[in-house]
This record gives structure tokens, C-alpha cells and sequence, in this order.
């Protein structure tokens, strides 16, 4: 089987491989995002702090109508730090509409984060090759088949490398630097992706969440011991769909007062949208001490502030957590600021198998096209 095995492996990596390259460079980028929108956007992302209290949810949504008129807020993430400007995605039709940072003391609209624009295409780069129609068309597809080519590349290597009989571990695991041409080559290839394969594996299983349903669904119900649909209030962690209210909407301000009650005033972030008179007003948060960013609480209030239920992450099962924080899984910040650096350099990694690959297998034409020659010679 080692032959076959060896020839698929060379044969994805030499056609998946381009398309993992650029994941994984385009992946890297991303997840230094938020340092480096927000080092480039001071007065945006951060505004200065001032001795009067920040306007409340239902303020800040009157202020917004003066601002932006003819649009609505779908959605407000209010940050917890006084100098830290509130997230607002505003509206004028049925879309989704688009995010802009907003001073919450004054609801003056500051913008988009400088840069923001970029890494979108870099994000679309990264999930879709910037194929036509994103999620919905073949980019979507093809990303998710790299990924499935990723899983079989981490552990056909492991296979093919392992070694036979007794052997020195720390002489396997180090790098021979020392080499040339094509053993130097398969030194960095086979070293540097046994060093790094838990983390591929990590990243490739994570990143089919969102290449498929079924798969999504699957690892939903191992997890969690549930369908996708039932488990949703656990693993929905994100702010999809959390706008999308037709309706004369409600006070904010009664379940939020409840909140910050609840929490002493203590959150990073806090999510919420309007919602219809007399519907229940749903906030997410997360807490300062959250170990990621997808680490949120969800609340639920009634319109007077009376609290409907609390589901706080720290108590979910592990399942839950897990399939909460699939994005932190992928970016590595579930496992701290250490997983988080180590996935960044392993996705900028990527090219550094595409390439060793490639040249080991020009070198292996090479010396075959000479074996040949020669035996002929010798005939």
C-alpha cells in the first residue's frame, strides 16, 4: 500500500496543495485581524474617554436615526472598556447591512476600522477563493475539498515517515540544516510537518464546519448528543441572525439595566438587537476574563428587564463549548494566547510544504529522466 499511498500523497499535494498554500497564508493574515485593525484605528475602534455616562441601547438607537436617516439598527455590540467604541450594523432594506463603530457617548458614526476593507477581501479569499457567489457558489466547495486533502496529506505523511524498527526520536523530530538540494528539501517537508501535523489536523476538521452541512450536522450530534437545530442555542455563537426583526421595535433599556445589574457591570462585549414590542430581548456576552472570543454568555430578558433564562458558558458541557467556539478552535485562540500564535505561524507555514513538495518531485523526474538515459547508454 506504501506506493499508492505515496502517489496520491504527492498527487494532492502538487493539486490541493495550491489551494491550501493560499488558505493557509490568507488564514494567517486573518488571525492577527483585530490587532492590527485596531493599532490602525485609534478614534475608531477606540475613542476617548469622557467623565459623562455612555448613551444606553435605546439613546444610541435614537441618536442613530438622526445620524443615518432612512436606516435602522439591526444589531449593537457594546463594548465594556470606557474608551471602547460600540459595533452597529445599520440597515436600509432587507440585507444584512453593513458595520460601522459608533462613539458611545455621543452616537457620533466613526466608521469602518481602517483596513477593514482589506482583510473582507482577504476573508473572501480565504473562505471562497473569490470565486462568484461566496458561500453559495464552488469556492465554498473547493475550499472544503482542500481540506479533506489537508487530513489525508497530515496523516498519509505521518504514515510514510514513520519509522521502522528502533530509532532515534530526537534524530526523526530535528531538522537536518545541515543538508542539501533534495535531503534538505524532504528534511524540512517531513520534519517541520510532523512537528506541525496536530495542528493541521485541528485546522482542516474545524474548517469543514463551514465547508458542509452534513458535516456540521454530524459533529453536532457526536458532540452535543443532538441534532444542529436543537443544539443551536449552544453552538450559535455567533450574531447571525440576531437582526433580523421586521416591526415597531421595543425598549432596550429595562432588560439591559437588568444585565448590567447581573454581571456588575463587568462584560467585554455585549451584543443585542431590537426586537419587537413584547418579544424576549437576547443579549450576548462575553465576560473579561473569557478564555476566547467566542466564549459568550447568552441572556434572555423580558421587555420590563425580568430575566427569562441565562445560559453561561462556562457551564455548558464540553460538547457545547466545543462546537461554540469552532471558529477559536480554528484560529487556535481556544487553546490561549499560545495555541493562537502557534496555529498563525503554522498557516503561514503552509507554503513551505508546497514548495519543498514541488522540488521533491522535479528532483525525483529529474533523477528518474537520468536513470533512463543512462540505462540506455548502457544497452
Amino acid at each position: 500500500m506504501r506506493p499508492v499511498l505515496f502517489q496520491l500523497h504527492w498527487f494532492l499535494g502538487l493539486t490541493a496543495g495550491l489551494v491550501l498554500m493560499l488558505v493557509g497564508v490568507t488564514g494567517g493574515i486573518l488571525s492577527v485581524e483585530d490587532e492590527v485593525t485596531g493599532l490602525m484605528s485609534p478614534g475608531i475602534v477606540t475613542v476617548p474617554v469622557r467623565e459623562g455616562p455612555r448613551l444606553t441601547p435605546d439613546a444610541l438607537v435614537a441618536r442613530l436615526k438622526e445620524e443615518a436617516p432612512g436606516r435602522r439598527v439591526t444589531l449593537m455590540t457594546l463594548s465594556g472598556a470606557p474608551d471602547g467604541a460600540a459595533r452597529v450594523r445599520l440597515a436600509d432594506g432587507p440585507g444584512r447591512g453593513t458595520e460601522t463603530h459608533v462613539d458611545p457617548y455621543d452616537g457620533r458614526i466613526l466608521g469602518p476600522a481602517r483596513g477593514e476593507e482589506v482583510f473582507g477581501t482577504v476573508r473572501r479569499l480565504h473562505r471562497w477563493l473569490l470565486l462568484p457567489g461566496n458561500g453559495d457558489g464552488w469556492g465554498r466547495t473547493l475550499t472544503g475539498a482542500a481540506a479533506l486533502a489537508m487530513i489525508y496529506l497530515a496523516l498519509s505523511g505521518l504514515y510514510l515517515r514513520w519509522p521502522k524498527g528502533r530509532r532515534d526520536w530526537r534524530i526523526w523530530l530535528k531538522p537536518a540544516l545541515a543538508r542539501r538540494g533534495r535531503a534538505l528539501y524532504w528534511s524540512l517537508h517531513a520534519v517541520v510537518g510532523t512537528w506541525m501535523l496536530v495542528l493541521y489536523l485541528v485546522m482542516a476538521l474545524t474548517g469543514l464546519w463551514w465547508s458542509y452541512g452534513w458535516y456540521r450536522d454530524g459533529v453536532t450530534m457526536l458532540l452535543t448528543g443532538r441534532p444542529a437545530a436543537a443544539a443551536a442555542p449552544a453552538r450559535g455563537m455567533d450574531n447571525k441572525g440576531m437582526g433580523k426583526r421586521d416591526g415597531a421595535p421595543g425598549p432596550l433599556d429595562p432588560a439591559f439595566a437588568a444585565f448590567t445589574a447581573a454581571t456588575k457591570g463587568r462584560y467585554a462585549t455585549a451584543s443585542l438587537a431590537p426586537a419587537r414590542e413584547g418579544e424576549t430581548i437576547r443579549i450576548r456576552a462575553v465576560a473579561p476574563d473569557a478564555a476566547h472570543p467566542q466564549a459568550r454568555d447568552e441572556w434572555r430578558f423580558r421587555p420590563d428587564g425580568t430575566l427569562e433564562s441565562r445560559d453561561l458558558y462556562a457551564e455548558r458541557p464540553l460538547g457545547a463549548r466545543l462546537t461554540g467556539s469552532m471558529l477559536a478552535l480554528h484560529e487556535g485562540r481556544f487553546f490561549g494566547p499560545v495555541g493562537w500564535i502557534a496555529f498563525m505561524l503554522a498557516a503561514l507555514a503552509m507554503p513551505l510544504f508546497g514548495v519543498t513538495g514541488l522540488l521533491l518531485y522535479l528532483g525525483r523526474r529529474r533523477s528518474r529522466r537520468r536513470h533512463a538515459a543512462a540505462a540506455v547508454q548502457t544497452a
